[in-house]
């Protein structure tokens, strides 16, 4: 009789231990925030650059906490556009990589890269990378491979932290120097502890539904430079 129930009991245990694992599972990976990321090349980036870009973000935003999601979108193929390409919101973004700056001002100046929209209250949804500039520093540095996802990193960054600031370290820092250089070469120019932490707890309090269009205003400008390459 002891020995029926001990085995019955152990049987209990089992099932209801493996029970609470699979109930625990979802719950641990909902601890695992997602971001939605729609990227439109205009400037023809050649495919495996661009697959090093993609590459890059994604290891930089897992070094972050944070599990990217990324389509590549077209403005010519509507067609064949993954579904999610036009959606923005809390967990969506859209990023642009432009064959330059938009603006005459910004295309004069050789140390803005890209640039991203945030309104009044530091919403949006919107980056913008521009090749000619990145092509040109990278070409310089030697950093052809990576240069291009560290710049759509970072204008994530504004986004998902919702400010135009730039930290004197880390990859959201304003001026990428020499020594920036050789930390994107080495792959650890990366989000501070507290930009992961702001981050993931943000797209995890966020709801996942696309969200409305952002007035836009622009990020990177005279007074907050962005990403600069000068000595």
């Amino acid at each position: 009789m002891n020995r029926r129930f001990g085995v019955r009991a152990l049987s209990v245990f089992l099932f209801l231990s493996s029970a609470c694992i699979a109930q625990d599972e979802p719950a641990t990976k909902a601890l695992i925030p997602e971001l939605h990321i729609s990227v439109y090349d205009n400037a023809g980036v050649p495919i495996e650059l661009m697959a090093a870009a993609e590459a890059e973000v994604h290891r930089i935003f897992h070094k972050a906490g944070v599990v990217t999601l990324w389509r590549n979108c077209s403005e010519k193929g509507v067609k064949t556009q993954p579904a999610g390409c036009h959606s923005v919101g809390s967990n969506y973004v859209l990023l642009k990589v432009l064959p330059h700056a938009m603006s005459g001002e910004m295309r004069d100046r050789a140390d803005v890269l890209g640039m991203a929209l945030l309104d009044e209250k530091g919403v949006g949804y919107y980056g913008y990378a521009f090749y000619d500039q990145i092509q040109r520093m990278a070409d310089e540095r030697r950093l052809a491979p990576t240069l291009l996802g560290h710049v759509l990193a970072h204008e994530i960054g504004h986004l998902l932290l919702r400010s135009n600031a730039h930290p004197i370290s880390g990859i959201m820092s304003g001026r990428w120097r020499g020594e920036e250089s050789r930390k994107i070469s080495e792959g650890v120019l990366l989000f501070t502890p507290l930009e992961s932490r702001t981050m993931r707890d943000r797209l995890l309090t966020l709801a996942l539904k696309p969200g409305d269009i952002p007035r836009p205003f622009v990020v990177e400008t005279s007074a907050s430079p962005g990403i600069g390459n000068r000595e």
